[in-house]
C-alpha cells in the first residue's frame, strides 16, 4: 500500500469509527473471558471442596470437570462471536475504507 493511500485511509472517519468499534467490543469480550476465567480459579484457590462435589448424587462427574468444560466452551463461543463481527461488520468497513482510499 502505498504512502498516499495509508495516509486518506488514516485521515477517513470511516477508519476512526471501525478502530474504535473493534476496540471497545475486543475489550469487553476480554474482560468477560478473564471475569468467568478468574472466578474459577478463585473457586479452586478458596473453594476446591465445591469443585470436588459431584454433579448429581451418585455420579462420578464432578462439578469442577464439568464447569471446566462450560468455561472451555464459553472461551469457543466467544472467540466465534468476535469472529463473526470481524468477518461480517469489520471486513465490510474496511473494505469500504480501501475502496474510498483507492479512488
Amino acid at each position: 500500500m502505498s504512502d498516499e493511500i495509508y495516509d486518506l485511509v488514516l485521515a477517513n472517519p470511516k477508519f476512526a469509527e471501525l478502530t474504535a468499534n473493534r476496540n471497545r467490543f475486543s475489550w469487553m469480550l476480554s474482560i468477560i473471558v478473564l471475569l468467568v476465567y478468574y472466578a474459577f480459579v478463585l473457586t479452586a484457590a478458596f473453594r476446591p471442596d465445591v469443585l470436588g462435589l459431584p454433579v448429581a448424587g451418585g455420579m462420578t462427574l464432578s462439578v469442577g470437570l464439568t464447569v471446566g468444560v462450560a468455561l472451555t466452551l464459553f472461551c469457543f463461543v466467544m472467540t466465534g462471536l468476535y469472529v463473526r463481527r470481524a468477518n461480517g461488520r469489520y471486513d465490510t468497513l474496511n473494505r469500504l475504507i480501501l475502496e474510498e482510499a483507492s479512488r
